[in-house]
């Protein structure tokens, strides 16, 4: 499944599903680990395309490894 430029989401809207979808911030931190673990290249290019800014996605990815 490719991610198109029509398919723009962002960051905040996605946390908005995940909220409205019952996740607390433990939840969406365990995501993204198990994001980063499982497909670690795909996690970068996720949030590359809602528009992270850099430093964020190093941080994110940081502490999703740690």
């Amino acid at each position: 499944m490719g991610m198109s430029s029509s398919e723009n989401f962002t960051k905040e809207q996605w946390v908005e599903v995940f909220k409205d979808a019952g996740f607390s911030d433990g939840d969406m931190h365990r995501w993204h680990i198990a994001f980063e673990k499982l497909y670690p290249a795909v996690h970068q290019k996720f949030l590359e395309h809602i528009h992270v800014p850099e430093n964020e996605i190093g941080k994110i990815r940081e502490w999703a490894k740690a």
